[in-house]
């Protein structure tokens, strides 16, 4: 597609914008955009190593070493799902394949399409999630070719080798039908045509100016059941962060580590970055990013855990039955019976910055913790930072990764000149 047909394009998208939902239903998109949310406490991340997804699966010739990587590989398998299956759930579907968000959806999307192959549906989203971390606003766009992609739709009217969008570019009944085919644990918020950014083809990944993650973290004696897929909840008894729980937590210690990550200009984060793994384990990425924020709040200091919310203030339920939570002072302070004196703090730390790399918001958010609980020291930081390595800390200790369940991906930046146009269910 030319230079001049792209802006025809989005000229008649922004003229679009403005009429009924008619005009725009009238109007054949080839490729849109989604937001999704989803829980990804029993997803492999956004993407993973489907075995039915590799292209070059039926190409391994299988000589005896093959045969031996592969029981290896299977009997790794068989021990994370019974563990995972131990802690509530695991990352396989009922065809013992790695459980995704993008396969998840694209299968939805090929039945929506007519049966087609999924493999012809393409997905690219704005981050790629690992696994157990959750998303409220994650960006992706996604089409579907005929028979052989060569490269992505020039603009979102691209026909050229791409299958018009499903209900003649209807989006909000895409959304209705697409959130009733899919799982309890992922939803599609909102879609929208394709934005152009000036002349160039959209993307959800390259355009991006900054993305903001939170993660959840609380201490205290008893973890809060409920919060448990999450929240990370510091007990000094994970094998992750052994020894480190509330006793020892210093919240100035903690914002001061916080403070420490962020810069006006772009810095070198090589220390907080981890090994790419699979396909990506060789590919060298740039560690340059730029951390505009890096907030640390405490949620509320007298939290009730969820088994005594709700309650009357007085011994007795409105009920007339007895019950045996807590109840409140004259003051609204809780009083806890049985020896439980409050319930767990709960503190979220909000990173936004322009990019980030594997690992590295968990690796930062495990370096404030570990610094609260003594673990590490500030000027471990100062020195990882300078040397692009950890280790030449006074401490001596071990980087701490915190776990996958408490974070989450809550907002994606764009620049001001691109315009979505957000349809719901």
């Amino acid at each position: 597609m030319s230079t001049s047909s792209v802006a025809d394009d989005a000229t008649h998208i922004n003229k679009n914008s403005s009429d009924n939902s008619d005009d725009n239903i009238s109007f054949s998109y080839t490729t849109a955009v989604l937001k999704v949310s989803y829980d990804g406490t029993h997803f492999s991340g956004w993407t993973g190593g489907n075995a039915g997804d590799k292209p070059n699966q039926s190409k391994v010739k299988q000589t005896n070493n093959n045969k031996s990587t592969q029981q290896s590989q299977k009997q790794r398998q068989s021990r994370r799902s019974r563990t995972l299956q131990r802690k509530g759930g695991g990352w396989y579907d009922s065809n013992n394949k790695v459980r995704t968000v993008d396969h998840t959806i694209r299968m939805a999307l090929a039945k929506i399409y007519g049966n087609v192959d999924p493999k012809n549906i393409i997905f690219e989203a704005c981050s790629r999630t690992d696994a157990g971390v959750h998303a409220t606003s994650l960006v992706a766009q996604f089409y579907c070719y005929n028979d052989q992609v060569i490269n992505m739709p020039n603009g979102p009217t691209d026909s050229t080798s791409f299958v018009q969008l499903p209900f003649n570019s209807d989006f909000s009944k895409l959304v209705y039908v697409l959130n009733r085919m899919l799982p309890p644990d992922v939803r599609i918020l909102a879609a929208s045509p394709t934005p152009i950014y000036s002349v160039k083809a959209f993307h959800p990944t390259l355009f991006t100016q900054s993305k903001t993650y939170v993660y959840r973290f609380s201490i205290g004696s008893i973890q809060d059941p409920l919060q448990s897929r999450f929240v990370w909840h510091l007990d000094g008894s994970s094998g992750r962060a052994m020894g480190m729980n509330g006793n020892k937590f210093d919240l100035n210690h903690a914002m001061q580590a916080a403070k420490m990550f962020v810069s006006a200009n772009a810095q070198d984060y090589a220390a907080f970055g981890s090994v790419m793994r699979g396909n990506e384990k060789n590919r060298v990425r740039s560690t340059i990013c730029t951390i505009t924020r890096c907030d640390l709040m405490r949620e509320n200091s007298e939290q009730l855990p969820s088994w005594e919310q709700g309650k009357s203030s007085e011994g007795v339920d409105n009920n007339g039955s007895k019950r045996y939570g807590s109840r409140l002072n004259m003051d609204g302070a809780p009083i806890h019976p049985f020896g439980v004196k409050k319930g767990p703090q709960t503190f979220t730390v909000a990173i936004t910055g322009d990019r980030f790399m594997y690992k590295m918001v968990r690796n930062i958010v495990g370096t404030i913790v570990a610094v609260a609980c003594g673990h590490n020291e500030l000027e471990d930081i100062q020195q990882a930072l300078a040397a692009r390595r950890w280790g030449n800390g006074p401490s001596g200790s071990r980087r701490i990764c915190a776990p996958a369940r408490g974070l989450k991906l809550v907002e994606v930046s764009y620049p001001d000149e691109i315009h979505f146009d957000w349809q719901s269910g």
